[in-house]
């Protein structure tokens, strides 16, 4: 008897150990989850901090790349004002030099030419050589844009590549206004080839001398030519 009553007595102790384990446990499990809440919490107020630090950053950082878009525009346009102004100069000295064919040793007209609007033989073997002249110094001209032409840099911010853009597409329209006049001395030669130079293409009535000796590679008459330009527009 009096050994049952030591082992209830031990298995009572036992289970008093155990709950006083089990309690002692649950308090630090208890601990463990407020500290971790408190973890969580400060965490989540760093990450707050972070993205709004990010945000300003990304604030400052457009307005740093909208000044230096501002920055290359203005740049760019001056490029461009300056482009534009020496093509301005080199068209017009190609229409002067094209208007200069009344200033060139082509034949001087008379009171008694002036009267009758057909050219003579003398007159268009002259008009033939002042346009064979006038042939190569377009033919010299184009030549040397082309030679002129500025290489692609491999490395450039945006100013220079819109500059080196602008300058290649204004060389390509000078080159074309002077192939399109080439064009027209290559025909006017073909017409005093085939006997025909001097005549309207369309009325087939006589140019005017006049126009004839302004303009040399001339293919309508002024009524004709006033005509062709309005159908046009």
């Amino acid at each position: 008897m009096k050994t049952n009553k030591a082992v209830k007595k031990k298995i009572k102790a036992v289970k008093t150990a155990e709950k006083k384990i089990v309690k002692a446990a649950a308090k630090k499990i208890k601990a463990v989850k407020r500290v971790e809440k408190k973890i969580v919490k400060a965490l989540s107020k760093k990450a707050k901090t972070v993205k709004k630090i990010e945000r300003k950053t990304a604030k400052a950082l457009s307005k740093k790349v909208k000044a230096a878009k501002k920055a290359q525009s203005k740049a760019a346009k001056k490029t461009v004002k300056k482009i534009v102004k020496s093509v301005n100069k080199a068209a017009k000295e190609i229409h002067k030099k094209a208007g200069a064919v009344k200033k060139t040793a082509l034949p001087k007209t008379t009171a008694k030419d002036t009267n009758s609007d057909k050219l003579t033989p003398q007159e268009i073997k002259e008009i033939e050589k002042h346009l064979l002249e006038m042939r190569e110094e377009v033919q010299n001209r184009i030549k040397a844009k082309k030679e002129h032409e500025m290489p692609e840099t491999e490395v450039g911010d945006e100013a220079d590549i819109a500059s080196q853009s602008l300058d290649k597409e204004v060389l390509f329209e000078l080159n074309g206004n002077a192939q399109a006049l080439l064009d027209q001395i290559e025909s006017a030669l073909r017409r005093i080839n085939k006997g025909i130079y001097g005549t309207c293409e369309y009325c087939r009535c006589q140019i005017p001398k006049k126009r004839i000796l302004a303009l040399p590679f001339a293919r309508y008459c002024v009524r004709c030519q006033s005509s062709n330009e309005g159908i046009k527009r």
